[in-house]
């Protein structure tokens, strides 16, 4: 059965995000939760650390694992659970294993890339993930289709968790028959998260 993995907004500030996280997690238990932050060169790693240390105050204690997108540093900094690599960052995968050590948690967004998926897991990701979309290029019907075969594929061939990301409701039924050990929503699920069926 897959997990829940939720994914934040970008988020520049705290509140009023916080109060909207918690009624999220009182009615759902995700295993991992995904923070997003601007740009190093939009808000430093000394600037991002209060809102790190209040988001790991709100579900740390829950039992909910705390990973931070593109910053190692600040992940290892703040006692985060781990590092989300994607865009460029992801090509580093080797060094930021390095740098973080095997306690960590390494996840790997690898686009809808079999090779990249494959080349992330040798280089000591914990974990893959495959999306269809991101900020730069929006989901088509065809790369919806592609992320649930790269589902389908990896979780029959390759021992390492598959998350797999759902930019639709009706995505995450088939994800999850696919094998996918955990399912991200897209941002949509922030506003309306009764509809996901998670």
């Amino acid at each position: 059965m897959s997990e829940l993995y939720l994914a934040t907004p970008v988020l520049e500030q705290a509140e009023p995000f916080l109060s909207d996280l918690q009624k999220r997690l009182a009615a759902c238990q995700p295993a991992a939760l995904l923070l997003r932050l601007p740009p190093v060169a939009q808000m430093s790693d000394h600037a991002a650390a209060p809102l790190v240390a209040a988001v790991a105050a709100c579900v740390q204690p829950m039992g909910i694992a705390l990973m931070v997108q593109n910053r190692a540093a600040l992940a290892v900094a703040q006692a985060c659970d781990g590092v989300h690599l994607c865009g460029d960052a992801a090509l580093d995968t080797a060094s930021v294993r390095r740098m973080v050590g095997e306690a960590m948690q390494l996840g790997v967004d690898v686009g809808l890339s079999r090779d990249h998926a494959m080349r992330a897991g040798e280089e000591g990701a914990d974990y893959i993930c495959f999306t269809p979309g991101d900020e730069s290029a929006q989901a088509t019907p065809e790369s919806v289709a592609g992320a649930l075969e790269l589902t389908r594929w990896w979780a029959v061939m390759m021992e390492l968790p598959v998350v797999a990301q759902a930019m639709t409701a009706a995505e995450v039924a088939p994800l999850a028959a696919a094998g996918a050990d955990f399912i991200m929503p897209g941002q949509g699920w922030w506003d309306s998260p009764q509809g996901w069926n998670l």
